[in-house]
């Protein structure tokens, strides 16, 4: 007796196990049932609307395999899950790796509140969805309304559980507009949960103060600051300038501080003509910027420079060679030199360049 309960519990548990996934359908004009070999196959054909699991299909035509538990659609493809809305020209879904394939004219719009929040276009891409994982391949192009950011590229994925992506095969992060920022690099990824972001080899970073190149590049979100590491080298209109380390702070996507470490070299026109006429070289540099002018500069320790200037700028022991600690320089509204100021084991000469 107890071995056919056991037999009987064992059943149970294999009907149960094999049991096909429950689909309901909405909406076909046609639908045949074939059977090939143990397979029950469902052809649904035009206007196509059903649920399967917690996802909605929309399509032309739908192939549902009942034992494989999986779905081929064709045709003006909509699949609505959640706040996520994916169109395309094709799809398969997975049941039991619970995955979604999609080809052709791919479009994801996510949506909260009934606004959209972000828009992604591609050739194709598989959702994980138990693992939160998307993939996007070929001519991958997105759009952020909250940051009002646009990015491309040939490869990306992201991970909604861990927060993590990635885009490579040449991407660019840029933002249009009076603030217009761009982002190149040969590889970019995106930490969500600590919002930052991480460029890698042959960086390139633009606005409408500064253009930085670099092998890598940190941005920390919640700082506002960008950290710019091999051989990083700024261009400004007012003057370019490298070092071992660069660091930009921002305050509403404008640059408001440059801190250079190591190996710090700038070169400028003290004059503010186009020709860069003066150097300065130092351990530790700082430059102050207002409204996207230079307002401030500092060097501290084993400083040494060369200054072409006008005899009407002010001095404070300053000469137009000298080395020592400090130099501290103050610029007008022009933006040309109006202060400079150096102390601390001065050595030196100065002339004026006369009109």
């Amino acid at each position: 007796m107890k071995y056919i309960l056991f037999i009987i519990i064992l059943l149970a548990i294999s009907l149960q196990a094999t049991e096909p996934v429950v689909y309901s359908l909405i909406n076909s004009d046609r639908l045949n049932i074939h059977r090939r070999n143990d397979e029950y196959i469902t052809y649904l054909r035009g206007n196509v609307h059903f649920f399967y699991d917690d996802i909605e299909f929309k399509a032309d035509m739908a192939d549902i395999y009942e034992r494989q538990e999986f779905v081929v659609l064709r045709g003006n493809v909509i699949v609505l899950q959640d706040t996520l809305k994916i169109t395309c020209n094709d799809a398969q879904y997975y049941h039991q790796n619970q995955y979604l394939n999609v080809q052709g004219n791919v479009v994801l719009t996510e949506t909260i509140n009934q606004e959209t929040v972000r828009r992604i276009t591609c050739d194709s891409g598989t959702q994980y969805r138990e693992r939160g994982e998307f993939i996007l391949q070929g001519n991958v192009l997105s759009y952020d309304e909250k940051e009002s950011l646009f990015s491309s590229s040939g490869f990306a994925t992201f991970n909604q559980q861990t927060g993590y992506g990635y885009m490579i095969e040449r991407p660019v992060i840029w933002r249009t507009g009076a603030d217009s920022l761009a982002l190149y690099a040969e590889k970019i990824e995106f930490y969500e949960d600590t919002n930052r972001v991480v460029a890698s080899f042959n960086v390139i970073t633009q606005n409408q103060d500064i253009t930085v190149k670099s092998s890598f590049l940190i941005y920390y979100g919640d700082e506002e600051k960008i950290v710019y590491i091999g051989n990083p080298q700024f261009y400004t209109e007012s003057g370019d300038g490298n070092a071992d380390l660069l660091t930009v702070y921002l305050e509403d996507n404008d640059v408001k501080e440059i801190h250079m470490d190591e190996n710090c070299y700038i070169e400028f026109s003290a004059n503010n003509s186009l020709d860069r006429d003066s150097w300065i070289r130092s351990d530790f540099m700082k430059l102050f910027y207002d409204s996207g002018n230079p307002k401030e500069f500092i060097a501290t320790e084993n400083v040494s420079s060369f200054f072409l200037q006008q005899q009407q700028v002010q001095k404070n022991n300053m000469d137009n060679n000298v080395s020592g600690d400090i130099l501290h320089i103050l610029f007008n509204e022009e933006s040309k030199v109006q202060l400079l100021q150096k102390t601390d084991n001065i050595s030196g000469k100065y002339r004026f360049i006369r009109k």
